[in-house]
């Protein structure tokens, strides 16, 4: 026979279970006793509602309203969608006679991936938290901007001012008075996020690709010596010219690069940003750009990314695609690799000599862009002769680039 069972205990736990059982029945009891009470009008409760947040846009008679219009680039594509939006919200506005414009705010030809270069996007936001603006109009979440944290920080900016703006999503027919729409419009803009992303993504392999072709169009704004025509090819900007040869002969006859940038500060040429002073680091950059030998280097900086869109240099990070005699060449091929000898190596001496001064007649300045594109600043001081001199340079300088461009064809 096997053990005993303790019948006591045995019996002790099973009364208590019943006592569990019971208690619960009770407690059905309790409960269902409870609402019959609050049916019969035995027991009196009310409920406190939480107060309902009121725009202003919703309450006063005249909406002080603005708009926010943003295309990300600067090209003609996008021109005629800028100005169709803000010619669109200007005729809402006016046509509205609850509305009283505020001011449009525009961002062109900025991305809307970073909050930090949109100044009228800043504006717009300073002046909505001075309480100048009850509604924001804006075409889409997209143009209102395509980071996810940015959207939705701004948005909560917005709500919680007193009394709150409200922003009108118009593409999307949302608008964010209504609690309901919040999920709506962080779903959307994470969208609009991984939109940006891809599109980015896009772009660059574009460029890459052009890269490996040697037919990306790079900028030349702020390389001394050269410009684009309005066909968009490289050119030589004759009186520029004449600086970057004075850099080079005077760093291969054995001046440094401390001792030229001193040299072209006294003597009054502006470096390529326009000051009035040169650096030591403008130098070894000029002398090291291959693009003063007629090659090109492409992919020297890559962006790192796609929201702050911060660049670095390309230390054996990606490809780099090197392409020769792609354009004019203003200093002969070796004079050029004479210069990189002594660069690379950083052992350059102090010249025994001083540097002779520029022929400063002719270190004038080239207009790169705007209206007056294309036109040279003269010296209003110089006589007929030296204009007439000056012509004839630029002439000649003309027909070489022509007769280099038949060869090529």
């Amino acid at each position: 026979m096997a053990k005993k069972l303790d019948a006591e205990r045995i019996e002790q736990a099973r009364h208590q279970e019943q006592k569990r059982s019971d208690r619960r029945e009770e407690q059905k009891r309790e409960i269902q006793d409870t609402i019959a009470k609050n049916r019969s009008g035995q027991r009196k409760g009310r409920v406190i509602m939480p107060e309902k947040k009121e725009y202003a846009y919703q309450e006063a008679r005249k909406v002080r309203v603005a708009a926010y219009c943003r295309v990300s680039t600067a090209e003609e594509a996008q021109v005629g969608s800028f100005e169709m939006q803000v010619q669109h919200f200007q005729s809402v506005i006016d046509n509205n006679p609850n509305y009283e414009l505020v001011k449009i705010y525009t961002d062109e030809g900025i991305s809307g991936t970073s909050v930090g270069k949109r100044k009228g996007f800043q504006e717009m936001i300073e002046d909505a938290c001075a309480g100048k603006i009850d509604l924001i109009l804006t075409k889409s979440i997209s143009r209102f901007g395509r980071n996810i944290v940015d959207i939705l920080t701004t948005l909560r900016t917005l709500s919680d001012l007193n009394p709150p703006v409200a922003v009108n999503f118009e593409s999307e027919g949302i608008n964010t008075s209504d609690g309901k729409n919040k999920l709506v419009i962080s779903i959307l803009s994470a969208l609009a996020e991984l939109e940006s992303q891809q599109k980015s993504i896009a772009i660059k392999e574009g460029i890459r690709y052009r890269m490996q072709e040697g037919l990306y169009k790079y900028s030349v704004k702020n390389t001394i010596g050269y410009y684009r025509d309005y066909s968009g090819r490289v050119k030589i900007e004759p009186a520029e010219a004449e600086i970057v040869r004075y850099i080079f002969d005077s760093f291969t006859e054995g001046a440094s690069p401390r001792e030229i940038a001193e040299s072209l500060t006294e003597q009054g040429i502006r470096s390529p940003k326009g000051m009035e002073y040169w650096r030591q680091a403008t130098i070894k950059n000029i002398l090291k750009n291959e693009k003063y030998c007629g090659d090109v280097r492409y992919q020297k900086t890559y962006s790192k990314d796609y929201l702050t869109h911060k660049t670095a240099k390309n230390n054996n990070i990606l490809p780099q695609w090197y392409w020769e005699n792609d354009h004019p060449a203003i200093i002969k091929r070796e004079q050029w690799n004479k210069a990189q000898e002594p660069l690379d190596a950083g052992n350059w001496r102090k010249s025994s000599k001083p540097l002779e001064a520029m022929k400063k007649k002719f270190t004038v300045a080239k207009v790169k862009s705007g209206v007056l594109r294309g036109y040279f600043l003269l010296d209003m001081m110089w006589s007929k002769e030296e204009r007439d001199q000056f012509i004839q340079i630029i002439n000649s300088i003309n027909e070489l680039d022509d007769g280099q461009e038949e060869r090529n064809e």
